[in-house]
């Protein structure tokens, strides 16, 4: 029995394959669970319309995310902290911290979006990545001051 398959299914085959299975395992395990519909010409013109669709679109985020990354490419952003001697901080400053600093900036990213190696620790200027979508990432500085 052939099926496309409409979900990724593991040892069987990816969203939009065309798979070959047994006739039991598709008719009492795939179909029921809406993993794969009958393999008509039809089917496939739709899955292969919204696969030309979806890369349409990932490659407009992604402009649109390369366009964004060209905006923050010089963005500074100060944090006012607590610091003692030796210009340690009380405490440290982690993703979630800079993702508030840059919504003061108008500017909102999840905390996953912010990578840092180790959280920030002392007084100075800091950089950090931000990846804005998949490959497309950019690079800002984190200024900390101490608090007055």
């Amino acid at each position: 029995m052939e099926l496309l398959l409409t979900k990724n299914v593991p040892d069987v085959g990816k969203k939009g394959d065309v798979v070959r299975v047994r006739d039991g395992f598709g008719r009492n395990f795939l179909l029921p669970r809406n993993l794969a519909i009958p393999a008509t010409r039809e089917n496939q013109a739709f899955f292969e319309e919204q696969r030309v669709r979806s890369a349409a679109r990932k490659a407009k985020e992604k402009a649109a995310a390369e366009e964004k990354a060209k905006e923050l490419a010089d963005l500074k952003v100060t944090i006012e902290v607590k610091a003692g001697e030796g210009d340690k901080l009380y405490g440290s400053i982690g993703p979630e911290e800079v993702c508030q600093a840059l919504a003061q900036k108008g500017h909102e990213f999840e905390k996953k979006q912010v990578r840092m190696r180790d959280h920030l620790k002392s007084l100075g200027s800091h950089e950090v990545d931000l990846e804005i979508y998949p490959q497309v990432r950019t690079r800002l500085t984190v200024e900390l001051v101490r608090q007055q």
